[in-house]
């Protein structure tokens, strides 16, 4: 199996309360990076944020309620990734809504 190293370096990754997003924070603290993680349910992102630094207790994480269809709340998150690691080096976008449009007619609100 091949190991990457990404000791120092900052993952952010949206949806991180379960499934994909949850899988993929622990795959890059496995590989050493310092992980921000949001999710919109207070409670599955509690218990998200416990099991990941039981896990990896010396890890460098950031767990905060964020609803990346709102877009004070993406910015109040994104200022406590900057604020707590400085940067942001990699982003999963592992949430949001469904939409049936093109990106033609599909406004920035939408």
């Amino acid at each position: 199996m091949i190991q990457i190293d990404l000791t120092g370096q900052v993952a952010v990754v949206t949806g991180g309360s379960s499934g994909i997003g949850l899988a993929t924070a622990e795959l890059f603290l496995r590989a050493g990076a310092s992980v921000a993680i949001c999710g919109r349910d207070s409670e599955r992102l509690a218990q998200a944020e416990a099991s990941l630094k039981a896990q990896f207790p010396q890890a460098q994480l950031l767990a905060q309620t964020c609803d990346v269809l709102d877009a004070d709340e993406v910015a109040a998150f994104a200022q406590a990734v900057q604020a707590r690691f400085g940067r942001t080096d990699m982003l999963v976008n592992n949430a949001g809504q469904g939409r049936v449009s093109t990106f033609a007619n599909t406004t920035d609100d939408a």
